[in-house]
């Protein structure tokens, strides 16, 4: 059953940082050279910019694009979270990755 609930700015910093954490733990599983390590390294480097601009701006948590979008972030990691920690998994783990970070540049372009 999947929470069609829309989530807060704070839910959002917070989500980003759970999903950072993972990046690093998933990085940590293949050579610096690896293309795997590569694209990993790129998707954390964006989310974290992203985070810290949510950190210092305001950004209005009530608008209906805000919400549409937080639920469909939920969504995207509740996929995430059925396939980061297979490693065999790695190829689909790094698309929803992808798709997340696509969700949250879009929530970051609401911001002023």
């Amino acid at each position: 059953m999947t929470n069609t609930n829309p989530m807060t700015r704070l839910e959002l910093i917070r989500l980003m940082g759970d999903v950072l954490t993972e990046v690093d733990v998933m990085r940590s599983n293949f050579s610096r050279e690896d293309a795997n390590r590569k694209q990993l390294d790129t998707i954390r480097e964006k989310l974290d910019i992203i985070q810290h601009k949510l950190v210092r701006s305001i950004i209005s948590d009530n608008t209906e694009q805000f919400k549409t979008l937080t639920v469909s972030l939920k969504e995207i990691n509740t996929n995430l979270n059925q396939t980061i920690e297979d490693v065999d998994k790695t190829a689909e783990t790094l698309e929803t990755l992808v798709n997340f970070v696509g969700v949250v540049e879009k929530i970051a372009e609401l911001m002023p």
